[in-house]
């Protein structure tokens, strides 16, 4: 798993659990990512994110975006998009998929197919 620091928390609004960043690097839908900083520690998976109010999919380096984010975060805490080494496949398909193609040759190998 790797991680890449993507920008830092500026503020935090409780009423609808939004922290606002900097981006340092660019954040996607749908990207996990983790909140750190000296007594946060969230992980979560990007579900929305606005520009000025506007929902957009994706930003980069300077931006300045909105994210809803799970419970209270703090000015500074850093945002961290954290990646799986299988390209962001879940290492569980592939080993069903991997499952699936020894139990198929092996149903060739007996004739069964």
């Amino acid at each position: 798993m790797s991680e890449e620091e993507v920008g830092r928390v500026q503020s935090f609004f409780r009423k609808p659990s939004v922290a606002a960043m900097v981006l340092t690097g660019d954040l996607s839908i749908g990207d996990n990512i983790r909140i750190r900083g000296a007594t946060t520690d969230i992980e979560m998976t990007v579900e929305s994110m606005q520009i000025n109010l506007e929902s957009v999919e994706s930003a980069g380096a300077g931006d300045d975006v909105g994210i809803k984010v799970p419970e209270r975060v703090r000015p500074n805490d850093r945002v961290i998009r954290v990646s799986s080494g299988s390209g962001g496949i879940n290492a569980d398909i592939i080993k069903y998929a991997v499952i699936a193609a020894i139990v198929a040759g092996a149903a060739y190998m007996l004739g069964w197919i």
